[in-house]
Parts: C-alpha cells; sequence; structure tokens
C-alpha cells in the first residue's frame, strides 16, 4: 500500500483520535497574550513545487470550522468574520512551509487546528495551541497589600510551573504585604510532556518608589546641604503629604524639622512616572542626624485608600580636633553620629599648585591622625573618607591654616624672620641713598652743561687771574735784586 493509498485511513484515524475522546495531536504550541504565535506544518520529507491546496480550519465545539484555504490556482479564501490577524505567507509554500502565523494572540485564538495538504501527495497535521498568563489579583497592587500570583494557561493540562522575579527564581505565589521589591518582571514557565512555554507581565506596586525601604542611610558633612529623596507612584494625594522627624531616644518628643528644612512644592514635574515629594536640608548642622519620615495617601482601586510612608536615616559627619599646647601636637578624628556601618576610614592630605593642580597623598589608614608638629608643610585641606561593605559612604573636610597661636617651629623661626626684614630693609635704604646722590650728580653735571659761554667765560676768567699772579710774584723778585734785571 503506497502512501496516497494509506492517506484516507490515516485521515479517519486522525480524526477518531482527535474528537472521540482522545488527546491526540502532533504538535504543542504555547503563546502569551499579543505575541506572534506560529502554528506548523511542515513537509519535512520532500519539498513540493508544484501547486498545491492549504486548508486550516480550527475545532469549535467539536466540529471542524475553515478559517484560512488557498486553492491550486492561487486564490485565497477566508470567512467574513475570520480575524484578519490570521495569514500563512504564500512565499514559503515553494520551501513546503505551509505554516499558519496569528499575529496579536488572544483568548479567542486558543484550541485545536487541522493543517490539510493537497497535491502530489496529501499531509495533514494536529496542532493544540494554548495561551499562558501572568495574573496579578487585585490588577492594581498598593505597597502593603495581600496580592495572589498566578499563572493561567488555557486550556489548561497538567504542567509544572517555575517562577522567577527579574531573573532570579522565586517561589512566592502570594504577596501577603507587598513592596517595592517585589516590582518588576515576573515570568511563569510551565513545562509539561516535553513542552515548554513561558510568559512574563510586569507588577507595579503603587507606593513610594525612592527610596525602596526603610533601611536607606543618607551621610552627610555639617556645612554641606543633603537631599531626602520621597518619589511617590501616580494617584498620591499630594494634600496628605508630611515630613516629620523621629525621636533618638524612648518616651521623648519628637525633636523638629531643621531650620534650613525645606520641601519640594505641591505640583512638582513628574519624573518617570512618580511624583516628586522630596526634601533636601540647605545646611546640615550638628544635631541635625537622626530618622526622617516622609507619608502619604495613595488612592486604590474601588475608591479606597492607603496611607504609605518611608523612613531614612541621616548620619551627620564633622572632625574634632584637639591639641597640645606642650608639645605642639594636633589631633583629629573623623567624628560620625552613627558609625555602625562603617568599616574603614582613611585621611588624605590636598594640596594646591599652579593652575589649580591637586596634589592627593593618603597619609593613614586610621580614624584619627595626629600630626606631631604643624608646619607649612601641614598647611590646607585634610580630608577623611570612610567606607561601608559596600564602597564609598561619604567624606568630611578640615582645613589646618597657620597662625600665632600654633607651636612648633612657626614660633621658634618668627624672630629670624623679624631679623632678615630688618636688614634687607636697612640694605635697601642704603642702596637708595646711593643711588640718590648719584641722580644729584647726574643733575648738576647736566645743568652746567646747558651754558657753554659762561663756561668760557669763567675759564678766561681763570686763566686771566693766574696769569697775574705769576707776573706779580715776578716783580716782587726783581726788586728784592737788581733793578736792571727787571724786564717790563
Amino acid at each position: 500500500m503506497n502512501l496516497q493509498e494509506k492517506a484516507p485511513f490515516l485521515f479517519i484515524l486522525g480524526l477518531a483520535l482527535a474528537f472521540e475522546g482522545g488527546q491526540c495531536w502532533e504538535h504543542e504550541v504555547v503563546g502569551t497574550y499579543g505575541s506572534v504565535v506560529v502554528l506548523p506544518c511542515r513537509d519535512d520529507t520532500s519539498v513540493l513545487s508544484h501547486p498545491t491546496t492549504v486548508y486550516w480550519s480550527k475545532m469549535i465545539n467539536n466540529v471542524p470550522k475553515s478559517i484560512w484555504r488557498r486553492e491550486k490556482s492561487g486564490i485565497v479564501f477566508r470567512p467574513v468574520k475570520n480575524p484578519p490577524h490570521i495569514h500563512c505567507p504564500n512565499p514559503n509554500f515553494g520551501k513546503a512551509d505551509y505554516s499558519l502565523h496569528i499575529l496579536g494572540m488572544t483568548d479567542e485564538d486558543v484550541g485545536l487546528y487541522i493543517c490539510e495538504v493537497e497535491g502530489q501527495i496529501r499531509m495533514r497535521k494536529v496542532i493544540m495551541l494554548r495561551i499562558i498568563k501572568v495574573l496579578f489579583s487585585p490588577a492594581l497592587v498598593v505597597e502593603g497589600s495581600k496580592t495572589e500570583i498566578t499563572c493561567d494557561i488555557n486550556p489548561q493540562p497538567e504542567f509544572r510551573i517555575r517562577w522567577s522575579l527579574n531573573g532570579e527564581a522565586s517561589n512566592r505565589k502570594v504577596l501577603y504585604e507587598a513592596t517595592q521589591r517585589d516590582a518588576g518582571n515576573w515570568t511563569c514557565q510551565v513545562a509539561y510532556y516535553g513542552v515548554v512555554g513561558k510568559t512574563t507581565n510586569y507588577l507595579q506596586v503603587k507606593g513610594i518608589s525612592t527610596p525602596p525601604d526603610d533601611s536607606s542611610v543618607l551621610y552627610a558633612a555639617v556645612g554641606t546641604s543633603v537631599s531626602l529623596p520621597c518619589l511617590f507612584s501616580e494617584g498620591l494625594d499630594e494634600n496628605n503629604v508630611s515630613w516629620e522627624r523621629s525621636s533618638t531616644t524612648k518616651n521623648s518628643l519628637p525633636p523638629p524639622l531643621p531650620s534650613s528644612f525645606k520641601q519640594s512644592p505641591i505640583g512638582s514635574p513628574v519624573l518617570f512616572g512618580s511624583q516628586d515629594r522630596s526634601a533636601w536640608i540647605e545646611t546640615v548642622q550638628d544635631g541635625d542626624e537622626g530618622k526622617y519620615t516622609c507619608s502619604g495617601i495613595i488612592k486604590g482601586s474601588e475608591g479606597t485608600q492607603y496611607k504609605i510612608q518611608r523612613s531614612m536615616q541621616l548620619v551627620v559627619a564633622r572632625v574634632l580636633r584637639s591639641s597640645s599646647s606642650k608639645t605642639g601636637q594636633m589631633t583629629l578624628t573623623c567624628h560620625l553620629s552613627d558609625p555602625s556601618q562603617v568599616t574603614s576610614y582613611e585621611w588624605l592630605h590636598v594640596t594646591y599648585g599652579i593652575n589649580d593642580t591637586q596634589t592627593v597623598t593618603l597619609v593613614t589608614k586610621s580614624k584619627i591622625l595626629r600630626i606631631q608638629k604643624v608646619t607649612e608643610q601641614e598647611i590646607g585641606e585634610w580630608v577623611c573618607r570612610y567606607y561601608g561593605k559596600d564602597g564609598f559612604l561619604g567624606n568630611v573636610t578640615y582645613q589646618i591654616h597657620m597662625t600665632g597661636a600654633q607651636t612648633g617651629e612657626s614660633k621658634s623661626t618668627s624672630g629670624r624672620q623679624v631679623g632678615m626684614v630688618m636688614g634687607l630693609g636697612f640694605l635697601f635704604l642704603v642702596i637708595f641713598l646711593i643711588l640718590f646722590q648719584m641722580y644729584r650728580n647726574y643733575r648738576r653735571k647736566r645743568k652746567i652743561l646747558l651754558y657753554p659761554a659762561m663756561e668760557t667765560i669763567v675759564h678766561e676768567a681763570v686763566t686771566e687771574r693766574e696769569r697775574r699772579e705769576r707776573y706779580e710774584a715776578r716783580v716782587k723778585e726783581s726788586c728784592s735784586g737788581d733793578p736792571k734785571s727787571v724786564r717790563v
């Protein structure tokens, strides 16, 4: 019996197994809502290049109804009520691929499908299409509410489920008190008889998205500013948002908010789908440490309201200084109001050069910095950094200035500096007097050269006076001797 003679027998057997109470089909396909699903119908034994007729039908109330058909002539028939998102790509027929493509799968698409191909040979395939969805009950989840997570597959066989949240395995099916850590992509993976299917649905938990829980710790140095984040989901009643500061001791009134405490005004812009009700402290002061709580009211489903709040701890850092007048030693201590999460410290010395260049030197990895004597080398900026188990937490800065009250080498060198200044001043004075006298002589000579005729007269007068004095001296000598020897 050849294949063509066996075809009617196989067709009747397939119908009997599929529709007379049996559960026999050749393929299982699991799709997700809104996705593209391909129902396979392919001849893997040969490639049919000649014209063929392709029939696609779906079992509705145990009756096969045609949903797509193509004749050998190439004419395509589809029912008037058939969804337009179902089709078979004709270019694939030359490759013996007659698969049915469903674009945007819905609940109405699930069920049993039959593919029949008639040509040189006859081929028939039966495919079961199921849809899988992740459902949240209630659909609107608010912080603190109970939520049930369900993996729904239709038609429902006996299957095994594996859950994961954001790629990490999870065994929870019920969230008794939903938190922001439960938000994300919930993935349901089902497996049965070698068929595996999975789908993902995003869970949004309405409440305060930032910070996600009450474990946030903020670090700020005295004199700096710090931001206290508080981002609410949509549906916030902004008139019921408030900030308060908790007391650090029991049975005591809560302390007031700092004087430089500021809060975002009502109607602030929406950031990433969240309403910003953050606050900040413009100038942190010693004593501003403690727990700060942001609270508000979120509107849930059916008019219900939930009060949501988030707490965060502020740790204030500062540098404590102590010095000894006898030895000149200075001690700097990195002090934090709550150092419970700090695992290590380090002190850095920062110096500035030309063009604001910085040189950072690691001095010690300790909470306390000791400087034996404060000299010009120790003047400048000192930075204390503190770290936790997850890395850097914050830093605080301290400036050292050279003053007359500082000890050590500054006192011993002050006298020598005064003597040096006085000596240099006296030397500059002598040089100035010499230069001034040289300038006066220069001016005097320049004035004489301005009158050359007067200089000639003076010179002739002097010469005539000298000639007369010599003549008179000769006359006197002649008078004392022989008068005949006198020559006029």
